[in-house]
């Protein structure tokens, strides 16, 4: 395998060194590249590893008068790292007339001192190019957490404003549950597969102007910046010989998302005590709305069959049987 015995020039100081290398520019790194002047260097190639370290110990043993101590190498700049093979220039004319003259003794290829500043600044070029890429990819990871970081901000920003619109509905919303228990008209709660729903009854047949449920939709709709919904999205009320029917629909009862700008999880943190109330609520069928209101809860469709009847029995039975116990009431603070 070929290897090398280098003679490197300092750039700064008038020395050079001598050693052994497989790889000149590898070695050299470690002495700092920019300490050597690669144009006025050359190395020795060799045809074995064995020819490069018997080459080298031969060159430092007859130079060996200008050998420069070690500590007055690094006293000067220089690290430990190879600081006994420097040499005082003065001997440089000299060692280039041995290794001419003694050619024959050490066969060698020279590698000039140009191709070696061309590999230097082969690898520079190439390191800068990954210094480079290094700094762009750094500069977008800073923007991306000053992207997150504005995102962060402004999703705060979002929750405040969304927390103030809340609590204002939620006044409003107590207010309304609080009437439908003073008037007994809260029947229970059903798990449907559309969400909660809060159903309500009254035993008297009310006219088409009159609502068990008062508050409006938009009276539960809140917005900020570049947001909103509405906390009742829909309600659905219908009279029958047996009584007024009304469902009414729920935020869900739990978050379903543990971030803290999720809406859900807002809404369930400023509402729980009312959804902890209306989740104690006796459980409604589903089977019993189905019956009742066949098409969905928000639709006009209602049922006259023997089904829907028997459904309409057993909600205003259930809606008796609620009205014996009193609920506690909810607080508004």
């Amino acid at each position: 395998m070929t290897s090398h015995v280098y003679i490197l020039r300092h750039a700064q100081h008038p020395r050079f060194k001598i050693g052994k290398a497989n790889d000149i520019i590898g070695r050299a790194r470690n002495f700092r590249l920019e300490a050597i002047d690669f144009s006025n260097s050359f190395g020795l190639s060799v045809a074995s590893e064995i020819d490069a370290y018997a080459l080298e110990r031969i060159l430092q043993r007859i130079f060996r008068h200008a050998r420069l101590d070690a500590d007055q190498v690094i006293a000067s700049g220089d690290g430990r790292d190879g600081a006994s093979e420097w040499f005082d220039i003065s001997c440089w004319s000299r060692l280039m007339r041995y290794l001419e003259d003694n050619r024959d003794l050490h066969p060698h290829e020279i590698v000039s001192g140009e191709s070696l500043a061309l590999l230097v600044n082969k690898l520079l070029q190439s390191t800068e190019t990954v210094l480079a890429r290094a700094q762009l990819k750094k500069e977008k990871e800073v923007r991306r957490i000053e992207r997150q970081e504005t995102q962060l901000l402004f999703r705060r920003e979002q929750m405040v404003e969304l927390e103030q619109n809340l609590r204002l509905i939620r006044l409003k919303l107590v207010e309304e549950l609080e009437r439908n228990r003073r008037e007994r008209n809260v029947v229970g709660i059903c798990h449907g597969r559309y969400g909660p729903f809060l159903v309500l009854a009254n035993a008297k047949p009310l006219p088409a102007k009159e609502v068990l449920w008062r508050l409006e939709l938009q009276d539960t709709q809140y917005r900020y910046h570049y947001g909103g919904g509405s906390l009742i999205t829909g309600y659905k009320q219908l009279t029958r010989l047996e009584g007024t029917i009304c469902v009414v629909s729920l935020p869900r009862l739990e978050p379903q998302e543990d971030s803290p700008f999720c809406t859900d999880r807002l809404i369930y943190h400023i509402f729980q005590d009312e959804l902890a109330w209306i989740g104690h609520l006796r459980s409604i069928p589903e089977v019993w709305l189905d019956a009742i209101f066949p098409v969905g809860f928000l639709h006009d469709t209602d049922s006259k069959g023997e089904e829907s009847e028997l459904a309409a029995e057993r909600l205003m039975q259930a809606h008796r049987e609620a009205g014996l116990t009193e609920l506690r009431p909810l607080s508004s603070d």
